[in-house]
Formats: structure tokens, C-alpha cells, sequence
């Protein structure tokens, strides 16, 4: 499951990778699903499902997905909007499950970047993007439940793994 799949850039990739995949995508947009729908449709084997939904509350099952991937979305949400994508993701999740998040770096991750990060709020005209690169996403990993959480910055960009772990505390 691709959370907020925009274009269908991440499905495409995944898509490569693994051609055997059942891949869904879910975005609030129309617009961006009929344009991955066109991009999509171009690649052999089965097309991926997107669907039109909200990230805050998925219209899935718990514990009905393998794997969720999020890419450059939580710096387009308030606090409580992350938290609750988190929240969503987590539930989807079967037990072991894996997300997979990629957004911009923070400010504890590259405070070498902190006037690129500043500039680029500004020009962009990104309203949650000072709070963003404030915020600690593993511990909000850790809120939703998550556990395994790993992260790494390549350039502009910080990438996250966490596990649903095995068996739910009580």
C-alpha cells in the first residue's frame, strides 16, 4: 500500500522490483489518480488499485497489508494528521509488517541544511514544513506502536523503517 501515491511514481518503482507484487495506491486526489492511472497502465503485469481515500482513515481492514510505504507526505500535514497516518499505517499492518517512510531531512538529522530547509519553506509556501523538521518521527513511530524503527539521511532526504512487531502488547 502506497499512502498518498500522487503520480504512482513509488507504485512504478515498486512495480519494477517486484513484478509479482499486489500493489495498491490511495490518494485524495483525483486528479493525481487518473494521472497515475494513465503512467501505470503503461507497465506490464497486473495494474496496481488506487483508490481515493485519506491517509487519516484507511479503508482497509487491520492487519490486511504486508508492506506500506509513505514518500514525501508528512511534510504536507500537521502534527496530529502525521500521528494519525502513522496510526492508520500501523493498523493496516499485519503483525511483522513493514512501513517504509521517505521525506525530507529534519533539522536533527542535517542542521548543515537548516538554511536550505528554511529557504525552502518559504518558497514553496509549505505551512507544516517548520513544524515538520522539528518533529521526532521515530518517536511518533513509537507512539503508533512500531518497533525496529531505523532511519537514514541520503542528501535532502531522510528514509525510515519500522516493524509492527510480531505479537501486539496488551
Amino acid at each position: 500500500l502506497d499512502l498518498a501515491t500522487g503520480t504512482g511514481r513509488t507504485l512504478r518503482q515498486l512495480r519494477g522490483a517486484l513484478p509479482d507484487a499486489q500493489l495498491l495506491g490511495i490518494d485524495l486526489s483525483s486528479a493525481y489518480l487518473r494521472q497515475a492511472s494513465r503512467w501505470l497502465a503503461q507497465l506490464p503485469g497486473e495494474l496496481p488499485q488506487l483508490i481515493q481515500a485519506n491517509a487519516e482513515a484507511l479503508p482497509f481492514a487491520a492487519g490486511c497489508m504486508q508492506a506500506v510505504t509513505c514518500v514525501f507526505l508528512l511534510h504536507e500535514l500537521p502534527g496530529d494528521a502525521r500521528q494519525a497516518c502513522l496510526n492508520e499505517a500501523f493498523r493496516v499492518l499485519e503483525p511483522g509488517g513493514v512501513l517504509v517512510l521517505a521525506d525530507s531531512v529534519q533539522l536533527a538529522d542535517s542542521p548543515q541544511f537548516s538554511g536550505a530547509m528554511e529557504n525552502f519553506r518559504r518558497l514553496f509556501h509549505e505551512p507544516y514544513y517548520r513544524d515538520y523538521i522539528s518533529d521526532n518521527i521515530p518517536a511518533r513511530l513509537g507512539e503508533a506502536g512500531f518497533a525496529s524503527i531505523h532511519g537514514q539521511s541520503h542528501f535532502m532526504t531522510r528514509v525510515w523503517s519500522a516493524r509492527k512487531p510480531m505479537a501486539e502488547a496488551s
